[in-house]
């Protein structure tokens, strides 16, 4: 088969389409929709994988030196009672529970901090 031939059959099995997305939220957060697609897709699609893995790892890093470096700095102190974690079945439970009509407008990250801290009894 010719390159033509490829690009043609390519074409119509829809392989040379680009993926349709979930869009951020109108404030470009990354919204509760776009997570759990990836989320979802990761089990079979390495690149969501690897996004999703990052997206989270990225929150819970980040929520984490927050809580640490806000004990530093002030004078409250955030205690909790066990290590601040998120898996991705951990986020897809938190992200289920919003209103999933509004699943692309909704942000994503301040629902997956707040469910960390609340599993890992900070306050």
């Amino acid at each position: 088969m010719n390159a033509i031939g490829t690009a043609l059959l390519a074409l119509s099995l829809g392989l040379a389409l680009p993926a349709q997305a979930n869009p951020s939220t109108l404030t470009g957060a990354i919204s509760v929709a776009q997570v759990v697609d990836l989320i979802q897709r990761s089990p079979q699609d390495n690149a969501a994988r690897n996004a999703a893995m990052a997206y989270l790892a990225g929150v819970g890093e980040t929520t984490g030196l927050l809580v640490a470096e806000a004990g530093q700095r002030s004078s409250v102190s955030i205690a909790c009672a066990r290590p601040l974690g998120i898996s991705s079945s951990a986020a897809l439970a938190a992200l289920s529970r919003a209103d999933k009509g509004t699943w692309d407008k909704t942000a994503a990250t301040p629902i997956l901090v707040e469910d960390m801290l609340s599993r890992a009894g900070c306050g």
